[in-house]
């Protein structure tokens, strides 16, 4: 028989905890509790404590938030399946770092869905990266990205995101370095998350970043040339979205539009 998950819950809200405790017990039978808290300086304590393999841990608590918790924790060495409460901004920034995440109030469906992605889901070692991208995107600084590769997750600098193509279930993430990545996430979640910073998309198979744009070329859609050589065909119903993405960017560059 596989020896459970030893797992930590720190919660600081006592009803969330005991229906976080209570739908592990009889919806994850994977999982053992070993040790629950409900502030950043508890936490500390029984994570030292108890050596857990998973952390379900609440953003915000009392005594600070989990960022605190961590930094003073020192090197990770389990994974995290974050709690919030958080807006849309907030899921924009998990999405951006590939961690874990659970809304509340949590369902047993979604709790379920979160432990077979830790099952699935190797630790690597950018677990630390990925923590300073979440951090950062949560201040609004959206700089990188962590992209699901076939071999794992490959972490970009959006500058370096030229264009991306939708290929069957996953998509061509094509960057300045002429690499391209298989990555399993739709177009349409790209675009997204990438809402505005500069992306738009101008076919059902292809978002592009305007800032490589060279050129466009007018007709009943248009054709635009990327900086890479790609010429890509604007869908006549995508035109004046992708003209006014254009001149937005243009305005706030100082330049004239192509």
């Amino acid at each position: 028989m596989e020896s459970k998950i030893r797992t930590v819950l720190v919660e600081d809200e006592r009803k969330s905890l005991m229906t976080l405790e209570t739908l592990l017990q009889r919806y994850c039978p994977e999982v053992e509790v070993v040790g629950t808290a409900r502030s950043v300086e508890e936490g500390m304590a029984v994570i030292r404590r108890e050596d857990p393999q998973l952390v379900f841990l609440d953003i915000a608590m009392p005594d600070g938030d989990a960022f605190d918790l961590l930094n003073r924790y020192g090197k990770v060495n389990f994974e995290i399946i974050f709690i919030t409460a958080y807006n849309d901004y907030a899921l924009k920034a998990f999405e951006f770092s590939a961690l874990h995440y659970l809304l509340k109030p949590i369902n047993y469906t979604d709790l379920q869905s979160a432990v077979h992605r830790y099952l699935r889901v190797r630790p690597d070692n950018q677990l630390q990266t990925r923590l300073d991208i979440l951090s950062s995107s949560l201040n609004n600084q959206y700089d990188r990205i962590s992209l699901p590769a076939n071999d794992g997750l490959v972490i970009v600098s959006i500058h370096e995101i030229i264009r991306i193509e939708a290929s069957s279930n996953y998509s061509l993430v094509y960057l300045t370095s002429g690499e391209s990545i298989v990555v399993s996430k739709a177009v349409s979640q790209f675009e997204e998350i990438l809402q505005g910073l500069h992306f738009v998309r101008i076919h059902n198979t292809h978002l592009i970043n305007l800032k490589y744009l060279k050129r466009y070329q007018r007709g009943q859609g248009g054709m635009v040339t990327l900086t890479d050589g790609s010429q890509i065909a604007v869908s006549k119903s995508r035109k004046i979205p992708f003209l006014e993405s254009l001149k937005e960017l243009s305005l706030t560059l100082g330049k004239p539009t192509t």
